[in-house]
């Protein structure tokens, strides 16, 4: 190869066209986190009772070389901890043991579509603009009211975010 480009320049230039004048279209995810906050499983006067908690995040979609009105989709997977399905209803593990707290994330400011991975709850969809994009999203958390047998401790988990791209 190295012979025929020493004889033939042009192709050396045409080669060189190839190989740096179309990027390679790619996204990438991050997310601002998600925290909750003080959990209190009692009410006023030693009452049983709590009110829901809720948190707010921001997932980041950063994409390079996508033609014009690419979409993008995010998918949940299920919490880490807890049993059952783990997206109709996600759990927090007790960094000391005992019952894991109950939450979830949705798509809606009123907390009542769940992110889910598309078969058990809702996909996040985007599109994005041609070339380089960037969008946000919010995500919004609850922790339902009612847990009072939970133990004091640090709650937390880890799920699976997928980003699917259509170029």
């Amino acid at each position: 190869m190295t012979r025929f480009l020493k004889r033939h320049p042009a192709a050396m230039v045409l080669l060189a066209w190839f190989t740096a004048g179309h990027a390679h279209a790619g996204c990438t995810i991050s997310s601002s986190g998600l925290a909750f906050g003080a959990y209190p499983t009692l009410g006023f006067a030693g009452q049983l009772g709590s009110a829901d908690v809720t948190s707010t995040a921001t997932i980041s979609v950063a994409c390079q070389g996508m033609p014009a009105s690419s979409s993008y989709t995010l998918a949940l997977g299920p919490s880490a901890a807890g049993s059952g399905n783990r997206i109709s209803t996600r759990y927090l593990a007790n960094a000391r043991g005992g019952d894991p707290m109950a939450f979830n994330l949705f798509t809606d400011a009123n907390r009542t579509v769940v992110w889910g991975d598309g078969v058990t709850g809702a996909l996040i969809r985007g599109t994005l603009d041609a070339g380089g994009s960037n969008s946000s999203v919010a995500v919004y958390g609850k922790i339902p009211a009612g847990q009072s047998t939970l133990r004091a401790g640090s709650f937390q988990s880890s799920m699976t975010l997928t980003l699917t791209y259509s170029p």
